[in-house]
């Protein structure tokens, strides 16, 4: 009789809220920096165990990133915030040439608001908001769920699914240290001096990449709630995580930055040193790194990551054709 009145009582206020709901008067389209709280409750709700619904975090990535705050539309109603899109500039070069480009991050509408079109409007609104700003060039990356939403209502272009590759540590990685990211760290100029040297030195390729700056690697790596290490070879520093899949930790490389381009070899030292580093029996790298020649393991399916698909819409006509990937890792986005 308990569980059943509870049924009961449950039942009654999911059929109170869906009808409050529905009585709920959408709001305008509002289309400048506004309450993180109620962004980060749409988020919390929307993916409830990702870590994107943290103040602190939309705080950093929203208003403190160095390339500028960010370019978002809300749609909010009387219950609150019912849907958000998000992008956030960053410098890109398109086969070496600098580019105005944005980072398609952060799309979220509550069940209430979903269908008439929601998310395109929301999306197609702060696409406009960002021709405003000057942004020529949007990448994202999408789940295989997604990406049929950005190519055929946004006109987006799918360049596949990123590369990931398994490695199994086959030797200590001698000579690879690691060194846990904190804020004395970051506040060494010593880091900020080998951090120009990197960027000054790093191969440039063809194809779309990030453009990075000592400033903005600073401030990635200061990400809120995040656990980051260095390791560093002769002429190669990376920047590696841990995490558990199935139980099991995973050292995942998140970026490398090389004064050229690692034998296979020197490639596999490095990620077993960082797998020793984080006492992980596997290495994982997603992403296209021209620097880091990685073999991939085969793995069964229920252990491999989920793909995600780079996507890429030139803004405002498509004067940018979408190009091949240059190089674009995990610390290029906002994942870990």
């Amino acid at each position: 009789m308990v569980h059943r009145a509870r049924a009961c009582r449950h039942r009654a206020h999911a059929r109170a809220s869906a009808a409050a709901a529905a009585r709920a008067p959408q709001r305008p389209w509002r289309q400048a920096v506004s309450d993180l709280e109620a962004t980060a409750e749409l988020l919390a709700a929307t993916f409830p165990e990702s870590g994107v619904g943290d103040v602190s975090y939309l705080r950093w990535l929203y208003r403190e990133a160095p390339d500028g705050p960010v370019i978002e539309t809300n749609l909010d109603d009387a219950l609150g915030r019912a849907a958000h899109y998000a992008l956030v500039p960053v410098p890109l070069t398109v086969d070496g040439a600098p580019v105005a480009g944005a980072v398609s991050l952060n799309t979220a509408v509550h069940h209430r608001a979903r269908g008439g079109g929601v998310f395109t409007r929301l999306a197609q609104d702060t696409l406009g908001l960002a021709v405003d700003r000057g942004v020529e060039l949007v990448v994202g990356v999408a789940n295989a769920n997604s990406t049929p939403g950005f190519t055929r209502r946004l006109d987006f272009t799918s360049l596949g699914p990123l590369p990931a590759r398994v490695h199994l540590p086959t030797g200590p990685g001698r000579g690879v240290s690691g060194t846990r990211v904190d804020q004395a760290l970051l506040a060494d100029p010593a880091l900020r001096e080998e951090l120009a040297r990197r960027l000054a030195v790093a191969p440039r390729g063809s194809g779309i990449t990030r453009r990075w700056t000592v400033d903005a690697l600073l401030w990635r790596l200061a990400r809120p709630g995040a656990r980051y290490s260095l390791h560093r070879l002769p002429g190669v520093l990376a920047v590696s995580t841990v995490q558990r899949t199935h139980g099991v930790p995973v050292a995942v490389v998140l970026k490398v930055l090389a004064d050229d381009l690692l034998s296979p070899r020197e490639a596999r030292r490095l990620v077993n040193g960082i797998c020793r580093h984080h006492r992980a029996p596997l290495g994982l790298h997603v992403g296209v790194a021209p620097a880091l020649p990685l073999r991939n393991l085969r793995l069964p399916d229920r252990l491999r990551p989920s793909p995600l698909n780079f996507i890429v819409r030139a803004l405002p006509d498509g004067t940018i054709a979408p190009a091949s990937l240059g190089t674009f890792e995990l610390l290029d986005f906002d994942a870990y």
